[in-house]
């Protein structure tokens, strides 16, 4: 069912045509809600993102003074519509209206599945527990007990950590859904400079920096469970805001992107952690490695809105960039000027 979501876009849009044949019948949600799927993994991530926003609402008064009303009025629209589905699916699951942070509890189950090569005693999963949509309606079955997990939000309160991991363990309990953890090295290197390394590939250096900034967020997750699924609620406690103190001793770098485009096009970094040098190269190393992912998933010119306008706008720069696309990919294929 995954797979034909994503092959067909949900609209019918996708990447070839196909018959009614390829599709598998894996599992529906027919028994358990009385209908077709109303959720995919991309609303999950939407509904997450608008919870969060919702925390800004509640949590600070002034922060709605400024806020534009018209922002205000879209938030609501959305949360009516598809992003908001979620939310009403968990609590028709649960047979009581569910509070943000309880659902974001349900979200952060349901992205993270226990994988094979990553968790400690992990050797075979079952599909349910692969596809979030099916990890998130079994989870939420288990929210009609309030003695399982209840939290309501407030300014100064977050859910308890260990409230939240016997949730977790109560699904697993009622359900054989195991929520997924991660007790591997995601990366040895240490620093943003590890990944700018000239021996490295330039195709190598994006996904190498992702790792790394994983493996600090990994770190944080060990350290708190609920710093990654409820950032809403972080952004309104002391907890969070030291995620926000540039000045502060023991600042998160890895929270931050190290490449940002600035004004006029032109692309700027942390110079406290990259050198001139050091941030050309994993600019390069950005556009390499979205040529190839475009090389491989999709036909037609290589897309360049994430990079610098300043590169396409200087010949020699551009000559440059495509220099290395071709000794890269071994193809004739360049970004046009």
């Amino acid at each position: 069912m995954a797979l034909d979501i994503n092959w067909s876009q949900r609209a019918g849009n996708g990447a070839l045509p196909r018959g009614p044949e390829d599709f598998a019948y894996v599992y529906n949600f027919k028994s358990l809600l009385g209908g077709e799927e109303p959720i995919t993994t991309r609303l999950l991530f939407e509904c997450a993102g608008m919870m969060d926003e919702a925390y800004q609402f509640k949590g600070s008064r002034d922060y709605v003074k400024v806020m534009d009303p018209s922002l205000r009025k879209m938030w609501g629209i959305n949360w009516s519509g598809p992003y908001g589905e979620p939310h009403r699916v968990a609590s028709r699951m649960a047979g009581r209206q569910l509070s943000h942070s309880e659902v974001l509890t349900l979200i952060d189950f349901a992205l993270n599945p226990p994988l094979p090569g990553l968790q400690k005693g992990v050797t075979s999963v079952d599909w349910r527990e692969i596809y979030p949509p099916y990890r998130f309606i079994f989870a939420a079955s288990i929210m009609g007990d309030k003695g399982n997990y209840s939290h309501e939000e407030s300014v100064s309160t977050r859910p308890d950590a260990a409230t939240v991991k016997s949730f977790f363990d109560a699904v697993t309990e009622a359900t054989s859904i195991r929520m997924g953890v991660i007790d591997s090295k995601l990366s040895s290197d240490s620093t943003i400079r590890d990944t700018a390394l000239a021996p490295k590939h330039f195709s190598e250096r994006i996904p190498g920096m992702t790792l790394l900034f994983s493996e600090r967020l990994q770190e944080e997750r060990t350290q708190d469970i609920r710093s990654i699924s409820h950032f809403g609620s972080l952004w309104i406690n002391v907890e969070g805001i030291r995620l926000l103190r540039h000045t502060d001793s023991d600042f998160p770098w890895w929270f931050f992107p190290p490449l940002q485009v600035a004004d006029h096009g032109e692309f700027k970094w942390t110079s406290d952690r990259l050198d001139i040098d050091e941030a050309t190269d994993l600019c390069i190393g950005s556009a390499i490695s979205s040529a190839y992912d475009d090389i491989v998933h999709r036909v037609g010119p290589l897309t360049c809105n994430h990079l610098p306008a300043s590169i396409f706008d200087d010949t020699a720069e551009l000559n440059a960039l495509n220099y290395v696309l071709k000794n890269s990919t071994r193809m004739s294929i360049t970004w046009p000027s």
